[in-house]
């Protein structure tokens, strides 16, 4: 069976994606926001989703996105969504959540580099915003 992805989807992820790079959160948003039906990129699309609403501190929503993210993600990339949502956690004063969302992340740190399949193309998606 071979799963579809539509090109306007990979365009909106990697716009977004870029505008994450750039510090521009609001706009990955508004991208991020368009895409209806992601297909087999629901998981990379609900991580950038969460970790773009982590940036502008809407921490609720962002919840919401990465749990998505953590449910529906590969095992091994599956940990990365878990450790963005320990600040999100924290933020909203859900304490032994954080605990139990950084025990299941693990402690290392990394960046999280998404292959499309069928492209030549990757999607960076950095543990922490760049700071100028």
């Amino acid at each position: 069976m071979r799963i579809q992805m539509t090109p306007k989807t990979v365009r909106r992820l990697l716009s977004a994606d870029g505008y994450l790079d750039l510090g521009m959160p609001e706009r990955a948003i508004e991208e991020l926001d368009k895409i209806t039906d992601a297909g087999p990129l629901e998981g990379p699309t609900q991580l950038m989703h969460g970790i773009a609403l982590k940036q502008v501190g809407n921490f609720t929503d962002a919840i919401s996105h990465l749990e998505t993210a953590a449910r529906v993600m590969p095992t091994p990339i599956r940990r990365f969504a878990w450790r963005e949502l320990v600040d999100a956690y924290r933020a909203v004063g859900s304490m032994k959540l954080a605990e139990m969302a950084q025990k299941l992340g693990g402690d290392c740190e990394f960046q999280l580099r998404i292959a499309l399949p069928f492209a030549d193309m990757t999607l960076n998606i950095p543990s922490h915003p760049k700071t100028a």
